[in-house]
């Protein structure tokens, strides 16, 4: 069986899926269907999410496991959140989300550095 496509090859469009059909009951949907956002990353970006949720969001475990570094991680997850129009993740945060962070910089859990970057 083969992936589905993305984009059209001739014009780079995004493509729909207009049939879904089960071998199993033999009934078949017909319309047209979005595929979800993370379907539609590029093939590394979706070895690199799977990567990085295996390894729960530890960048020092993606760093091992795939052999990039600190900043190539960063600009991944920068790529991947410019194509899924996500935005910074300090737009999404709310003000408990705030207040958790400046405890974890006053704990010694994230370094000034990280802090500035998510607030």
């Amino acid at each position: 069986m083969k992936d589905i496509m993305g984009a059209c090859p001739v014009c780079q469009k995004e493509l729909f899926v207009t049939e879904y059909h089960c071998p199993e009951c033999d009934i078949t949907f017909k319309g047209h269907f979005k595929r979800c956002d993370l379907c539609n990353l590029p093939e590394d970006l979706i070895y690199f999410v799977k990567v990085f949720l295996k390894a729960e969001g530890n960048l020092k475990e993606v760093e091992k496991n795939i052999g990039i570094s600190y900043p190539t991680i960063k600009s991944r997850l920068a790529r991947i959140n410019q194509i899924l129009s996500l935005g910074k993740f300090k737009d999404l945060l709310k003000a408990d989300d705030r207040l958790a962070l400046l405890m974890d910089f006053k704990e010694g859990k994230i370094s000034m550095e990280d802090l500035m970057d998510l607030i």
